[in-house]
C-alpha cells in the first residue's frame, strides 16, 4: 500500500509543533545545515514532535531574481546554484541524522539540485532519519522559472502516515492551485507544513497584496480551513546585510520593510490563529501545542471532501506518475 494512503491517526492526546521563522545563510550551504541541524534540536528540546522549515531555507529564497534584470544578478545565481542542496549528498544526511538524534519529524525546503538542473523541492524526514516523502514544487512561480524547473507528476503524493497524524506539505502558491489542493485534501492531512519565502507589508511603492505577509498568511489559513488540517506555517527572515548580500535593498516594494519577511504562524483546523511570531524581522520557533481531536471537531462542522462534497456532480483527474528523459525500448 503506497505511503500515502494508509489509516488516519486519530490519538486525541496533545503534542508539539515548530514553525521556523529564521534567516538563512544565504548563499552558504554548509553554514546553513549546521543552522538546520540546531534548529532541530532546539525544537525537540521544546518538545515538538514536528519542526517545519520555509521554501528554499537552503541557500535562501532568490528575491533577486525579481529586483534585478538576470544580467545583472548572475554572479549570484550562479553562487546560488553551486549551494543548492542535493537529496543523496553528505549534507541531506546530516539534516537526517539531526532529525534522528532530536528525535523529531522534519519538513525541509531547499533548492534542490540534480545533473545540471534545480527544483524548488521538499523533504520530509521521519524521527528515525529516513526520507519519508521527496517532492518539487509543481509549478515554479513567475521569475522562478529564471533557474528553477517544475515537478514531475508524482510530486503530488505529498502526504504520509507519522505516529501522530497524517502530515503534508505545500511550498508557496501551491496553496493557491484549487486541482492541487483537491488531490491534496483527497489523501486526508490532518496537519501539513506551508513552506514560503520571505513577505513584506503590502502597498509599499505600489507593491501588490498578493506577495505580502498578509497575503501569504491568508493562503494558508485557507487550506488549513478547506482541509480541515493545523496549518504549521514557516517563512524567511531578512536581515539588512543579507538584503546588500542578495541586492534586494533598493527595491522598492521593500523600502522600510527590512529586517524583516517572517510571518510564522500555526493555524487551526478550523482556521483559528493558535500562535504566531511575535516581530517579523525577528528569528523566532514557534512552539505550539495541538491534538488530532481537533480535526474531528473541525470536519463535523465542514468536511470538503466527504459530507459537504459533490464528487458525483465533479471530480478531479490526475497523473500522479514520474517521467524519464529517455526510455529505452523492450
Amino acid at each position: 500500500m503506497p505511503v500515502n494512503l494508509t489509516p488516519s491517526n486519530t490519538d486525541p492526546r496533545p503534542f508539539k509543533v515548530a514553525a521556523v521563522q529564521a534567516e538563512p545563510a544565504w548563499l552558504d550551504l554548509d553554514a546553513g545545515i549546521a543552522k538546520i541541524v540546531n534548529i532541530i534540536h532546539e525544537a525537540g528540546r521544546r518538545g515538538a514532535r514536528l519542526v517545519g522549515f520555509p521554501e528554499l531555507f537552503i541557500p535562501g529564497y532568490p528575491w533577486t531574481m525579481m529586483c534585478n534584470s538576470f544580467v545583472d544578478c548572475q554572479d549570484i545565481l550562479l553562487r546560488y546554484a553551486a549551494n543548492a542542496l542535493a537529496v543523496h549528498s553528505p549534507q541531506m544526511e546530516r539534516v537526517c541524522a539531526a532529525a534522528r538524534e532530536a528525535g523529531v519529524w522534519v519538513v525541509l525546503g531547499f533548492a534542490e539540485r540534480a545533473g545540471a538542473g534545480m527544483f524548488m523541492s521538499q523533504v520530509i524526514i521521519s524521527s528515525d532519519g529516513a526520507i519519508a516523502n521527496h517532492r518539487r514544487k509543481v509549478k515554479v512561480t513567475h521569475y522562478e522559472k529564471t533557474i528553477f524547473s517544475d515537478g514531475e507528476g508524482n510530486t503530488i503524493h505529498n502526504v504520509v502516515q507519522t505516529p501522530f497524524g497524517r502530515l503534508g506539505a505545500l511550498n508557496c502558491w501551491e496553496h493557491l492551485q484549487p486541482a492541487l489542493k483537491i488531490h491534496f485534501y483527497a489523501q486526508t492531512p490532518q496537519l501539513f507544513v506551508g513552506g514560503w519565502p520571505p513577505a513584506f507589508t503590502p502597498g509599499i511603492n505600489g507593491a501588490p497584496f498578493s506577495v505580502s505577509a498578509p497575503c501569504f498568511s491568508a493562503c494558508s489559513r485557507a487550506v488549513a480551513m478547506e482541509g480541515g488540517c493545523i496549518g504549521v506555517v514557516c517563512s524567511q527572515v531578512v536581515s539588512e546585510r543579507s538584503a546588500e548580500v542578495m541586492r534586494i535593498a533598493e527595491f522598492p516594494w521593500f523600502e522600510g520593510a527590512i529586517p524583516g519577511g517572517g510571518f510564522a504562524a500555526v493555524y487551526g483546523p478550523d482556521g483559528a490563529l493558535l500562535g504566531s511570531a511575535k516581530e517579523a524581522g525577528v528569528e523566532e520557533i514557534v512552539v505550539v501545542e495541538v491534538a488530532l481531536d481537533m480535526v474531528g471537531k473541525a470536519k463535523m462542522m465542514y468536511d470538503v471532501m466527504g459530507t459537504d462534497s459533490r464528487h458525483d456532480l465533479m471530480h478531479l483527474v490526475a497523473n500522479g506518475s514520474g517521467y524519464n528523459v529517455v526510455e529505452y525500448e523492450k
